[in-house]
């Protein structure tokens, strides 16, 4: 009874009102009013519209835009709410720093950690370069904070505290590098989700005997093409599968233009990825598979192979390459009867990859030839050679 006065209520409150309420987003209640009417009623969105005093386009935007493949809820509207608006000032953050690229780099120039705070040394460069633009000094402390500015290394280097425990160490690679490069999916742009661009790759586990430590499947498969790989990996540790992925874009010359993962915690350091090959890792939504669908697919016609709970121990790479390719070369329906393998090295040839730039080595650390070490060889060489 509670939420049929409630509706009654929002009725005559904003019945008639359309025209005012036209371009107005719907607050909390109205929501709950919403998820209540789509789950409880035969009602249609033009009716809905009505009682809640909004135009269809409103409500049907409303429904588009924050429903989950479930359906509509109120909560989950809110929360996609909330995403998109912080992603929203990402953006902004991202078109702000451009603007102000010249009082960045004199900022760089100018600032002295010991002697001079951030304050002082914005007030020293309004008044040495009258010029130029100065953002505010809260735009300046929102740069610093946010890790993506000349000043971030200072507060992104310093350990996390937990409120009302002991500091938690937190990997500098994580923190330096890791929101730089990965993306929620919503943010994936209109060109990789309508497959107009070649070079987009959908990635996954296909996972083995599960008790103990047992080998997976690596699956990684390209979206346009639909052509997909195997990768036998000795365990889920998250640095270790980014080395056989790395080896296998090497191997392959695999011209990625950005990955689309799941929330396996075995996907956790992808970033670092990115980060290598400067692209962007897009994370699909928890239980929403059919945002990796090419991915997905191949995965389908893989278990058609190796049931669940196969133990890829014992199984050779001779094996699961064969697997690989008799899927690559089976035809597809929607290329014409062409393979994925032809569509593939077709479109391969089209966009080669170029890894000018891309250091090989993912993890490794650059050898410094310093003088002293080449004299320090050179002795103990001439050394030997005495004996």
């Amino acid at each position: 009874m509670g939420e049929v006065f409630f509706i009654k209520k929002v009725t005559q409150r904003v019945f008639g009102d359309c025209h005012e309420k036209m371009q107005k987003k719907l607050s909390w209640n109205e929501r709950t009013v919403l998820e209540y009417l789509l789950w409880a009623t035969n009602y249609s969105i033009t009716k809905i519209a009505k009682i809640l005093g909004y135009s269809r386009t409103t409500i049907n935007n409303e429904i588009k835009n924050n429903s989950t493949f479930l359906g509509y809820f109120a909560l989950d509207a809110i929360e996609k709410i909330i995403t998109r608006e912080k992603w929203k000032n990402h953006f902004k953050f991202l078109n702000n720093l451009n603007k102000y690229k010249e009082f960045s780099s004199l900022f760089k120039k100018e600032y002295d950690g010991k002697m001079w705070t951030v304050k002082l040394t914005i007030e020293k460069i309004k008044n040495l370069y009258p010029n130029i633009d100065v953002p505010s000094f809260k735009t300046v402390y929102n740069w610093i904070k946010s890790g993506y500015w000349i000043l971030n290394w200072k507060s992104l280097l310093r350990k996390v505290y937990k409120k009302g425990g002991k500091r938690e160490k937190q990997s500098a690679a994580r923190r330096l590098v890791g929101a730089r490069y990965v993306r929620p999916f919503w943010s994936r742009p209109a060109n990789i989700n309508e497959r107009n661009e070649f070079g987009h790759w959908e990635i996954d586990l296909i996972v083995g005997k599960s008790k103990g430590t047992h080998c997976h499947l690596l699956s990684f498969t390209e979206r346009v093409s639909r052509y997909g790989f195997l990768v036998k990996i000795p365990n889920k540790n998250p640095w270790n599968l980014n080395l056989y992925l790395w080896n296998l874009i090497w191997k392959h010359k695999l011209n990625v233009k950005s990955i689309t993962q799941d929330n396996g915690l075995e996907f956790s350091t992808l970033f670092f990825i990115g980060y290598k090959l400067k692209i962007f890792i897009y994370k699909a939504d928890p239980c929403a598979s059919f945002q990796r669908g090419s991915n997905e697919n191949f995965n389908g016609l893989v278990r058609r192979f190796f049931k669940k709970k196969t133990n890829f121990d014992d199984i050779t790479e001779e094996e699961i390459l064969k697997v690989q390719n008799e899927i690559n070369n089976r035809p597809r329906e929607i290329f014409g009867y062409l393979s994925a393998l032809e569509m593939y090295e077709k479109l391969n040839a089209e966009n080669p990859w170029n890894s000018t730039g891309i250091d090989k080595v993912l993890y490794g650390k650059q050898k410094r030839n310093w003088e002293s070490n080449k004299n320090r060889n050179l002795f103990f060489k001439k050394i030997k050679k005495l004996k």
